[in-house]
């Protein structure tokens, strides 16, 4: 179990490192930014209980990628592609993706980091973390009972 903690620890926090140098480089055109901007807003503007929510359903379908991508064989660049897809049209909160754009709000000083940290990236975290376990809970419970 520790080393499972101590992976995903380093897997996110090397996530959110990455997320802060976006918002902090002249990579993107500034109308691009803008555009970041813009879409960071709108996944902000949901409250802590909705954010989570829409976590669960993105930790659900995360896990099912991860769980499907084995047998997968040569389609496994459309099924990610596909659950990415599926993420961005439900407007789900998934806590990498949505920091980059929450991070870049709080590096250009049009959010507070208070906001983007508690008002996005935790209750994503929370919510990632429970639709995960708990699909991969339900399928391993399916496998034994069964």
């Amino acid at each position: 179990m520790w080393n499972v903690a101590r992976l995903w620890t380093i897997v996110f926090f090397a996530n959110m490192v990455g997320a802060l140098a976006i918002g902090n480089t002249g990579v993107f055109a500034p109308e691009v930014r803008n555009a970041f901007a813009d879409i960071a807003r709108e996944s902000t503007s949901a409250g802590f209980g909705l954010i989570v929510l829409r976590g669960v359903f993105a930790g659900w379908l995360m896990a099912m990628l991860v769980w499907v991508l084995p047998f997968a064989e040569t389609a496994r660049f459309f099924v990610i592609v596909g659950i990415t897809w599926l993420i961005a049209l439900g407007g789900f909160a998934h806590v990498v993706a949505g920091a980059v754009d929450v991070l870049l709000l709080a590096t250009t000083g049009a959010t507070p980091w208070q906001h983007a940290i508690g008002g996005f990236i935790i209750p994503a975290l929370v919510g990632n973390t429970a639709g995960g376990v708990a699909l991969v809970a339900v399928i391993n419970h399916a496998q034994v009972v069964s």
